[in-house]
This record gives C-alpha cells, sequence and structure tokens, in this order.
C-alpha cells in the first residue's frame, strides 16, 4: 500500500462520440444556462424602463408643466429652493380662478397666465411653509411669483391650498427644480 488514494475516473475521457454527460453535469448546465435567461431577463427589464433614476424621470406634458420647467429661473430658482431648503417632493401643478380655488378640470390649452384660470404649482404640505409666500407659486404677467405676492393671498389660503395638494399632487419636484411624473 503506498497511502495515495485511487484516482477517480474522469468522466469525459470515457464517454464515447454522441454520448451523454451523466446527470450531475447536466445540472449544472441546466443552473448556469438558468441564471443566464434569469440575468438576460433582469438586465432587459432595467433598459427598457430606463432605471429609476430622479434626473431620468419622465418629465409630465401640459401647458402648465412646460411653463414651469421650460421657465429660465423657476426650476433653478424656486424649484431647486422648495427641494433643497423646504424639502418639498409632491407637488400639484393645476390652474386657480379668479378667487385663488382650484380649478377641478382646467382647460390645459389656455395660456398659462390667463387671468381666469392662471397655471399653478402648489407644493403639497399638511402644515404652512415657514416661508408663506413660497407654498404656492403661480404664473403672473410671464413669470412665476408667490400668490401671497399676486394675489395678496392670506396665510389661510395658502395653507388651504397646501394641505389640499398633499391628496391630489400630480408630480413630484426633482433636485433640479423640474417636475416629473410621480
Amino acid at each position: 500500500m503506498s497511502g495515495e488514494e485511487p484516482e477517480a475516473p474522469n468522466a469525459e475521457e470515457d464517454l464515447s462520440p454522441g454520448e451523454a454527460p451523466p446527470a450531475s453535469q447536466r445540472a449544472r448546465l441546466a443552473i448556469a444556462l438558468g441564471a443566464a435567461f434569469l440575468l438576460a431577463a433582469i438586465v432587459g427589464v432595467v433598459v427598457a424602463t430606463g432605471g429609476s433614476s430622479d434626473e431620468t424621470a419622465s418629465l409630465p406634458s401640459g401647458t402648465c408643466f412646460e411653463a414651469w420647467n421650460e421657465d429660465p429661473v423657476a426650476p433653478t430658482q424656486d424649484g431647486t429652493h422648495a427641494y433643497t431648503a423646504h424639502g418639498y417632493r409632491q407637488t400639484l401643478v393645476t390652474r386657480l380662478d379668479r378667487d385663488s380655488q382650484i380649478i377641478d378640470s382646467p382647460d390645459e390649452d389656455d395660456a398659462p397666465d390667463d387671468p381666469s384660470a392662471r397655471c399653478a404649482v402648489i407644493f403639497a404640505s399638511p402644515q404652512p411653509d415657514f416661508e408663506p409666500d413660497f407654498g404656492v407659486r403661480v404664473f403672473d404677467q410671464g413669470r412665476w411669483t408667490g400668490l401671497a405676492v399676486a394675489e395678496k393671498a392670506t396665510l389661510e389660503q395658502i395653507t388651504d391650498l397646501q394641505a389640499e395638494a398633499v391628496a391630489e399632487s400630480n408630480s413630484l419636484l426633482a433636485a433640479s427644480g423640474k417636475l416629473q411624473n410621480d
């Protein structure tokens, strides 16, 4: 006795041409193929959906969304300030009537600063903003401004609009200050 273990036979060497590999090799092959298909499916889903990055989320359409997102000042100043200093994420993009009330069925084809149905971005919040002028922005005379400035709205009106926006939000504010689909 030499104390050495006898070598296990090599299954591949013992196969005749056209003969199938043993069951253990077939199982490993099936598992490897299954894992490859699963990985391909996951990659396909991520590519098809475009991931979920904040900056790649789809931009909503409509006159008021476009008026905000395409404005040279609103996203970069008001939007980023709302995101960073105030912590806003949910927003309600809508139109307000002459009494600063939300219009239930706004006509998106009207001009953004139509006096009877002006575009508004309401930052959703269950309590008043520490900067009352900032909670509701309206498109007035070709620029975005606070509802308190444009209409001399009261703190109570702004608080009510922000609270209503919590349940009715239709977009998200991105870190870039632009509005995106929620």
